[in-house]
């Protein structure tokens, strides 16, 4: 029965908030540099598409997708969504050295769909996407945590 009320307390949760969220941290590789202009189409299509799986996949709302791309210089490009109709938010300082290693960090938070199918749009995303890019990648950490999520549950 206990397991029942744990299980029920969750969904209460996920009834109140219907927040589902998902963060990667990753290191890049291109197989070439890629220049400014190329970083940052690259970043705002990955959030743009993370964006329409989660929508395809039950979505209702976006609550803020972003991203920040760190190159192996100390350049950078950041990348904010909120919404599909309103242009992106981009700072970006990747100067003409470009990147050809990169620390890649994508969070995720949208509503109407839940942390796995939030972590799985992403996902499936960023797996057919990269490689369209000629990127090869590494994740670091994948901040998806069933235990860290449900672990205020467990006494």
């Amino acid at each position: 029965m206990k397991e029942m009320d744990e299980e029920l307390h969750i969904e209460m949760h996920r009834l109140v908030d219907e927040l589902g969220k998902f963060s990667i941290h990753m290191t890049i590789r291109p197989d070439k540099v890629m220049s400014r202009e190329r970083c940052e189409q690259f970043s705002v299509e990955l959030l743009k598409e993370i964006t329409k799986e989660c929508m395809h996949d039950g979505a209702d709302l976006v609550g803020h997708v972003k991203s920040f791309l760190l190159s192996e210089h100390g350049t950078s490009v950041g990348v904010s969504l909120v919404h599909l109709d309103i242009p992106v938010n981009v700072n970006n300082s990747i100067d003409s050295r470009g990147l050809k290693v990169g620390d890649l960090t994508v969070h995720v938070i949208v509503h109407g769909i839940w942390d796995p199918d939030v972590k799985h749009a992403s996902m499936e995303t960023i797996e057919r996407l990269l490689p369209e890019y000629g990127i090869k990648y590494d994740i670091i950490q994948d901040y998806y945590e069933t235990e860290k999520g449900i672990a205020h549950h467990q006494k």
